[in-house]
């Protein structure tokens, strides 16, 4: 059987034992090399070609895995050997097969998503035939096909968070006001241009200039600012005088606290996650003044995301989103980089803002 990479949380991981404040480093990860599995009836054995890298497995590494354990994930993968009929040996697949070169799956395992089952791998969506294996631009142009690396990004759980956080849950209408946090992030600038396609007015916020003027310049953003240099309460009185209709959040903290400062009545507020508490997941937060009231007048719904509540709605969206990509509507940006070895540090560099758009690891 042949030899194959993964990357493991280490034993000595400070990340399991430090209190308080605690920045993720490359020696919370260890690379082992290991045999593959022999593989069973029903099973295959799948090579790694594309690699997500989310800043959610941040959290995974606090609350969700152990020492020694792999680090989850999800990848684009070819079969290398098949005993199931239904997977011969070439066919692509993707799915949560985690940080590692070589997977031996059954294709019929599931795993538990919020209380619902969940197929561990998949074929490509449809939406892919005929396109490219590999990437022919970082950003997708018009009537350039998309990569197969898609299906980790703009035609994954990305693009279905994106386009549903608005469509499904918002109910966005035109001429409404959106403001995104991460805004240049693998969901956030996806988000933004969703929101232009759709009629709304869209602000967005990233924690970099050069990010602020990509979204505004390359992407149509509407407003785009650096919420560290420009004060976001004030910025807003600039862009939105009338207030704010939806905020899709993935920051929080004090962010979060200033947008519903801002709502309208009956806003909407999507909660995708929590990133200025990422990389210090245990530390009580800094005191940050209650919106309770505000949120009781205004009846503001705010809304934690599931992106698998909404399952019955993947196709059509996932219909959509490759319209958009191919007519040239939605550009959805991917920042390769090379080898297996860089994932944990590409992991690292993106909780600390280095990168814009979907990062893909190139195994």
């Amino acid at each position: 059987m042949p030899m194959f990479k993964k990357w493991v949380l280490s034993n000595d991981a400070p990340v399991l034992t430090s209190k308080g404040h605690h920045d993720l480093s490359e020696k919370d990860f260890e690379l082992l090399e290991e045999h593959t599995s022999d593989v069973c009836k029903g099973e295959i054995l799948c090579r790694a070609l594309f690699l997500s890298v989310d800043p959610i497995t941040r959290l995974y590494l606090s609350y969700g895995i152990g020492p020694g354990e792999t680090v989850p994930g999800r990848q684009v993968a070819r079969v290398v050997e098949s005993r199931n009929k239904k997977f011969p040996k070439g066919k692509l697949i993707y799915g949560s097969m985690g940080w590692q070169t070589y997977s031996v799956v059954h294709p019929d395992a599931v795993q538990d998503i919020c209380g619902k089952p969940v197929q561990l791998i998949e074929d490509l969506p449809k939406q892919l035939d005929g396109t490219t294996q590999y990437h022919q631009a970082s950003t997708v142009p018009n009537a350039v096909q998309l990569p197969k690396s898609a299906c980790l990004g703009v035609l994954g759980t990305t693009g279905l968070t994106a386009h549903i956080a608005l469509t499904k849950i918002a109910k966005a209408q035109p001429g409404e006001t959106l403001v995104i946090s991460s805004a240049a992030g693998q969901i956030g600038h996806l988000v933004g241009q969703i929101g232009k396609i759709l009629g709304l007015h869209v602000i967005g916020y990233t924690g970099d200039g050069e990010k602020a003027s990509w979204i505004k310049l390359e992407l149509g953003f509407d407003w785009a600012f650096n919420y560290k240099t420009q004060d976001p309460d004030q910025t807003l009185k600039i862009a939105a005088p009338k207030g704010v209709d939806i905020f899709v959040d993935s920051v929080g903290g004090k962010m979060h606290q200033t947008v519903l400062g801002h709502m309208n009545f009956c806003g909407r507020v999507i909660q995708l996650g929590n990133l200025s508490m990422y990389n210090n997941p245990k530390q009580i937060p800094e005191s940050i003044p209650s919106n309770d009231l505000e949120i009781a007048l205004k009846a503001l719904t705010i809304v934690g995301f599931n992106l698998y509540r909404y399952s019955e709605h993947f196709e059509s969206t996932l219909d959509e989103l490759s319209e958009w990509c191919r007519s040239g509507k939605l550009q959805a940006h991917e920042h390769d980089i090379e080898g297996f070895e860089s994932m944990p540090k590409a992991l690292i560099e993106q909780l600390q803002g280095k990168y814009q758009g979907k990062i893909i690891i190139q195994a």
